[in-house]
């Protein structure tokens, strides 16, 4: 059996899509059957150097495709005729749609609903194109995997597809997101990006939906208490950020906060080991890796009560209302003074970290192919 995975929006940035396709595209195996995978990608992963699993064939759809447009061509008049060509018994598409022609079995990912839930958060031209391509690929795909029950209720919200028809497949963080005993090599990470003895973390994209403006109204109001803490923001810029830049001016915090822009993915468990705390306060979450990175990592996690965020967190986090600035400082204040409770937490989100792996994440995916490839 031949099965592909259309990766051409793969890249080394782990944020999103991207990351998801490297942890499946590294950990794919047959599992005992005769089945050969190939990976539909450009030549970026070269340049990037990303490891896949000696059982994925990858398959360079050349430089042309590297943008937007071009790549919605490609998938949609060329890519057919490769699946052709290649003789594909299933192709996976993990990032949302499907070729408008289609001659083999198809599996689609779905990371979140917020192109029709919350469309405010995202670039118009990306709805209008999402809110065609999305029903389409719903209705042709045999399966439908969602990363998450709350991405699941909203397709069948949504759409009134039939729940035997998606399979929830939770994604994991990778091993290197870990405790960390080395304290010398976690304060070597942090004098590399220039971080503080003591900081409040956020990690992720830059942008409306993540609520960071919030954040720093929230950590303005910490500073007034007293806290010697900075607040550190990773993560590289999306869309719509200039009011988080200005809200940091109008407060007066610029030396008080810290924008790191992209770190290194080796870096990143080191800054999350470096942490007092890590918030995530966002308005909306098909999964929301970054909590779970944080608790891998032995740090106590606010995050919001909205979305996925309670079902991936479970009890091992503060949860907060993403729309109270006053209950965001409050939660974040609890943690700081209480060293017991920060203690609790930690052993709580260590424990729910645990029921979340990659390899699992690929087990259950590859289960979803054999169980498409066996249907009539």
């Amino acid at each position: 059996m031949n099965i592909a995975v259309n990766g051409l929006f793969l890249s080394l940035k782990n944020t999103g899509g991207g990351r998801y396709l490297t942890d499946l595209a590294a950990g794919l195996r047959p599992f005992g059957r005769d089945i050969k995978y190939f990976l539909f990608t450009n030549n970026n992963i070269n340049r990037n150097k990303i490891v896949f699993s000696p059982f994925v064939e990858t398959i360079d759809c050349g430089w042309m495709i590297r943008c937007r447009p071009s790549r919605i061509l490609w998938e949609n008049l060329i890519l057919p005729e490769v699946i052709k060509k290649r003789k594909i018994d299933l192709l996976h598409a993990a990032g949302f749609t499907l070729p408008g022609r289609i001659s083999c079995k198809s599996v689609i990912t779905i990371f979140d609903m917020t192109f029709f839930t919350m469309p405010q958060l995202h670039l118009a031209s990306k709805v209008a194109y999402f809110q065609k391509m999305i029903p389409v690929a719903l209705k042709k795909a045999d399966k439908i995997i969602a990363i998450s029950k709350q991405t699941k209720n909203d397709i069948i919200n949504t759409f009134g597809v039939e729940q035997d028809k998606i399979r929830v497949i939770y994604i994991g963080a990778g091993k290197e997101f870990r405790v960390i005993s080395d304290k010398d090599a976690v304060e070597g990470i942090k004098q590399k990006y220039g971080l503080p003895k003591k900081y409040i973390l956020f990690v992720g994209t830059i942008e409306p939906r993540k609520n960071i403006k919030g954040l720093i109204h929230a950590y303005a109001v910490l500073k007034n208490k007293g806290y010697e803490h900075k607040l550190v923001i990773v993560g590289k810029r999306g869309w719509h950020y200039s009011d988080i830049f200005e809200a940091v001016r109008r407060l007066k915090l610029n030396s008080d906060v810290i924008f790191t822009d992209y770190v290194l993915g080796q870096d990143l468990p080191f800054i999350y080991n470096g942490a007092s705390i890590f918030v995530y306060p966002s308005f909306y979450e098909g999964f929301g890796i970054p909590v779970l990175e944080a608790m891998s990592c032995g740090i106590p996690v606010v995050t919001s009560n909205v979305s996925s965020l309670p079902e991936i967190t479970g009890e091992a986090t503060l949860l907060i209302n993403p729309m109270d600035i006053e209950d965001i400082s409050i939660s974040i204040d609890k943690i700081l003074r209480d060293a017991h409770l920060a203690n609790v937490l930690v052993k709580k989100g260590l424990d729910r970290a645990s029921l979340f792996s990659i390899e699992k994440m690929i087990a259950e995916t590859v289960q979803v192919y054999n169980e498409v490839l066996s249907s009539s």
